[in-house]
């Protein structure tokens, strides 16, 4: 991204946190499609993250693939013909983005950390896109647990690294003792599915 774009996307930010602020209201789709377009005309990329407050993600989440998948073919739509191909969108919670805003992040080096799921006996699952945890045998990682559900979480490659999302769990999906939707997973961090405790670590 070129400087002038940096500065007109940081002010963008600036006056959008403070509009947020004082004016509160709902993010729409709309808005966010708009300053894809700009954020996309200005950083070329393959890959763009749309950060938005919890609440806001939570509001838009039942239809996160819909939209994801409507904003990614407006942008292919949008730009010039040698970028359009691979242009993709991901939906992305932010609790340091203010409600109603968001941030837009253009991704530019789309390789994830290898990193793994270490069970409590030792044992390594490598973390892959679509990576599914819970109580049936449908699943790639099965756990004998009893407070897990039977399609608990999966994992998602977002381009930047990797992120858990609950499935609608009935005990819910936790990082670090914290109950989340979606998050991103970083090495040292313990997921925990039911009774079940998942070391993030490198993986070898």
């Amino acid at each position: 991204m070129n400087v002038f774009a940096r500065i007109e996307n940081a002010c963008a930010r600036v006056v959008e946190d403070a509009f947020a602020r004082v004016f509160p209201s709902a993010l729409d789709p709309a808005q966010i499609a708009r300053r894809l377009v700009s954020t996309a005309q200005a950083a070329p990329s393959d890959l763009y993250l749309v950060r938005v407050h919890p609440v806001d993600y939570a509001r838009l989440a039942p239809d996160r693939d819909f939209l994801e998948g409507r904003w990614s073919a407006m942008l292919r739509e949008a730009l010039p013909r040698e970028r359009a191909d691979a242009a993709r969108v991901v939906l992305d919670e932010d609790p340091d983005v203010v409600s109603g805003s968001l941030a837009i992040e253009a991704v530019v080096d789309e390789r994830a950390q290898a990193l793994a799921l270490e069970r409590p006996d030792g044992t390594r699952v490598e973390l892959v896109d679509g990576l599914t945890l819970g109580r049936s045998d449908e699943n790639i990682v099965k756990l004998r647990d009893a407070r897990a559900s039977r399609k608990h979480a999966r994992i998602v490659a977002d381009g930047t690294g990797w992120t858990v999302e609950d499935l609608g769990s009935s005990n819910g999906t936790f990082v670090d003792g914290a109950q989340v939707r979606r998050s991103r997973l970083d090495r040292g961090q313990t997921l925990t599915i039911g009774d079940t405790p998942l070391k993030v670590v490198d993986a070898t």
